[in-house]
């Protein structure tokens, strides 16, 4: 029989969709709807809530089951919430006084263990080796994506009725602040990164819009005629890649040494291509080879299925990319120019910065299905997410899962990097593995640093995790 302490272990997702089932009596298919993923993640969902809840047993059938969610599960939810702005406010904090609840009283203000990685990506391909140091975290998130809070909401609507009223009251106070720039007080512009995919037009020419960053950058964007996807563009000039171990310690032999290469202007794809983007290169008289497999790890239907049209596409090859990418006016990137347009000039560790955020990266979460899935975040997908789901994980320049979601092919051939300065390179003439780059929704925090270079034994290599954009 469930109680609060075991609706209290589940995580605040599943609380969601059992709130909406319990409250509104909502089928999967429209609590999917409400939150905006699909039905099969949902119906995953229920059955750990199932089990968390121990509603499923032996024996029972399916309408005992329903039956007791409805009325033992339901009037508990109700009574706990009233809304689901309740849930969003209350669920973690349930949580954690479960948790606490098991402890010691003086251990229950403890902090969280450490995070512990698993092994690195090269070394679970190759089946050898063991598992770097732990990763560094600046500040440990909480659970979820970030929220904005009451609190702080009323702090910052007194402190602008504050300033209002000085304004009022003084005119000389804007007009101070101003003269320290040397203008007119002015309103920024607002800076936002469009997700959605854009629709080839007729136009043969792709427009520019220039949008300024917080750190003076401008991000340029144009749309390609092809298959209608956002490029970014990456100015010439230096840039920081590989890894020192003096400023991350979590640095792999593979990123050393760091090194300044020169990059000519490039464009990029801003997000990874979709599997709507790459049917129209399928339907184009066979320019491209449909995906070896059609599904993903948790759905049996995903290419070809119009709920995942805007997810990123998923076991096509080196060779599958590199066509797509020539019949799209474009090319595989090479790997510099993939690691600049994720680091920036200054080599971040993420697109971001330094600090890792599970909020900003479809990672190892608490739904993967990988022993070192990382509890302290819920973001609900249990492999990958729709292209541009992050916004607040974007590079300098604007570039979107960068890191997450799925693995990139690049253009390279496998090699050590140089110590000398670079212009332009493209990596070994030849060789015998292909790179991808940025990790994807199966690794922990070590694994989706922007630094990380793995690579794939077999040119014709597909798996669920391996996807790819294009640059020009």
């Amino acid at each position: 029989m469930a109680n609060n302490e075991k609706i209290a272990l589940l995580t605040k997702y599943q609380m969601k969709v059992l709130y909406y089932k319990c409250t509104e009596g909502l089928t999967h298919e429209e609590i999917a709807a409400r939150l905006e993923r699909d039905v099969n993640t949902v119906q995953f969902h229920m059955t750990n809530i199932y089990d968390v809840l121990e509603i499923r047993q032996p024996g029972k059938s399916k309408a005992e089951m329903d039956s007791e969610l409805k009325n033992e599960v339901g009037p508990v939810i109700r009574k706990m919430f009233s809304s689901m702005a309740d849930v969003n406010v209350w669920a973690p904090r349930l949580a954690r006084a479960a948790q606490e609840d098991d402890l010691p009283a003086g251990e229950r203000a403890a902090s969280p263990p450490p995070y512990q990685p698993p092994p690195s990506v090269e070394k679970v391909l190759h089946q050898t080796g063991s598992p770097p140091a732990p990763s560094q975290v600046n500040a440990p998130p909480p659970p979820g994506r970030r929220q904005i809070r009451g609190r702080w909401i009323l702090g910052v609507v007194i402190a602008v009725a504050v300033l209002l009223i000085l304004g009022v009251l003084s005119p000389g106070i804007p007009a101070f602040f101003a003269s320290l720039r040397g203008t007119n007080p002015t309103i920024p512009p607002t800076f936002a990164i469009p997700i959605a995919v854009i629709h080839p037009t007729s136009t043969t020419t792709a427009t520019v819009t220039l949008q300024p960053t917080p750190t003076q950058i401008s991000i340029c964007t144009r749309v390609a005629e092809a298959d209608g996807m956002v490029q970014v563009c990456i100015p010439a000039g230096e840039f920081i890649m590989g890894s020192s171990r003096v400023a991350d310690p979590q640095a792999m032999e593979e990123e050393l040494p760091q090194h300044t290469v020169y990059l000519d202007a490039y464009w990029i794809d801003r997000t990874e291509v979709t599997n709507a983007q790459y049917a129209l290169c399928v339907a184009d008289a066979g320019a491209c080879t449909e995906p070896a497999d059609h599904s993903s790890i948790t759905r049996g239907s995903y290419y070809g299925n119009g709920a995942y049209a805007l997810y990123p596409v998923v076991y096509v090859s080196w060779s599958q990319a590199a066509a797509y990418c020539a019949w799209a006016g474009r090319r595989l990137p090479s790997e510099a120019e993939w690691e600049k347009a994720a680091r920036g000039p200054e080599g971040g560790i993420y697109p971001w910065g330094n600090a890792f955020d599970g909020a900003r990266a479809n990672y190892c979460d608490i739904n993967c299905v990988n022993a070192w899935k990382d509890s302290r975040f819920d973001d609900g997908y249990f492999d990958t997410s729709p292209v541009g789901d992050y916004p607040d994980g974007a590079s300098l320049y604007g570039a979107l899962d960068m890191v997450g979601n799925v693995y990139e092919w690049v253009a390279d051939w496998y090699g050590p990097y140089s110590r000398s300065g670079q212009v332009n390179p493209r990596g070994p003439a030849t060789g015998l593995e292909h790179i991808i780059r940025g990790g994807s929704w199966g690794d922990d925090a070590v694994h989706i640093r922007a630094a990380v270079r793995s690579h794939i034994p077999q040119e014709e290599y597909w798996t669920n995790y391996i996807g790819f954009r294009c640059s020009q």
